[in-house]
């Protein structure tokens, strides 16, 4: 079990699916493989290194990578679903040198871990999904503020960047775990490290295209943890409550005071979550 104060130096490399390279960043611990999905927009240092240690400390060798149309990876013209984005995250598994792994995925990640567990089943060993939703409309959707902030068109310029990030984030952040200090800090460590604006156009398309995965996830036997946050306004609790009764023996865990957004307050619950999972699936950890 890895139990140091900082994580291990990192390695970097590309992954190829087809005409798509995918940057992936790699934090060896040794421990059971856990692979981080982004969610729409988000390059990879969205999952800020003290989560990822959190991770580390609960036995997990980490993996993040920047999804095709995010951050140093491939940019597209879109005309993609999320079946094509799940076979990116196999892509990653395949460069790093995975056989089978745990998937993690946040918003659109989780409909990506959704999406794996529908077409390569046989690659996972746990899958969790986070602040998510099956894409039936019936359940999970947004508020009528938070999506006419999320419909917003990204303005130029880093400070007037930061400025509607800090904005939306008051809408769907967790409202006692954030603040707009925090929303900045993180925005700027996301702007820094590289944002695609016209990426997030063929995400959110890719997401519209793929419509409901009810039917094929109710024969996913993948053991699934889903969690979400109770005061999430961009893609509301009966989202993931709906993704856990659909998938069989999903397990669903309810984040009292979360938003739309992952804050250090609930990283350790989080971290003791999945770990949980990964022990009742049977998985040793060392």
């Amino acid at each position: 079990m890895f139990t140091g104060s900082q994580l291990p130096e990192s390695s970097t490399g590309t992954a190829i699916n087809g005409e798509i390279e995918l940057q992936w960043e790699h934090f060896p611990t040794g421990g059971e493989p856990l692979l981080l999905i982004n969610g729409l927009s988000s390059p990879r240092v969205a999952y800020d290194l003290g989560f990822i240690l959190e991770m580390a400390h609960r036995g997990f060798d980490v993996v993040r990578f920047d999804n095709r149309d995010a951050g140093k990876s491939t940019s597209t013209n879109g005309g993609y679903g999320l079946g094509d984005m799940a076979a990116d995250a196999v892509a990653v598994m395949d460069a790093v040198g995975w056989g089978t792994c745990h998937i993690f995925g946040m918003s659109m990640g989780g409909m990506i871990v959704q999406q794996l567990g529908i077409q390569f089943p046989e690659r996972l060993r746990t899958m969790t999904s986070l602040m998510s939703r099956t894409g039936n409309p019936d359940y999970g959707a947004a508020t009528p503020e938070a999506m006419e902030a999320l419909m917003m068109p990204a303005p130029e310029g880093r400070e007037a960047w930061l400025d509607q990030r800090v904005f939306t984030e008051s809408i769907w952040g967790s409202p006692e775990a954030s603040n707009a200090e925090l929303a900045r800090a993180k925005g700027e460590t996301l702007f820094d490290y590289g944002m695609n604006a016209a990426g997030v156009v063929h995400q959110y398309k890719a997401i519209v295209a793929s419509g409901r995965r009810d039917e094929a996830l109710s024969q996913v036997q993948v053991p699934t943890l889903v969690m979400h946050g109770s005061a999430d306004t961009l893609i509301t609790p009966e989202g993931g409550m709906h993704t856990a009764e659909v998938i069989p023996n999903a397990k669903f865990v309810l984040l009292e005071g979360m938003g739309h957004d992952l804050p250090e307050f609930y990283w350790s619950q989080i971290a003791d979550a999945v770990a949980s999972l990964v022990a009742e699936a049977g998985f040793g950890q060392s």
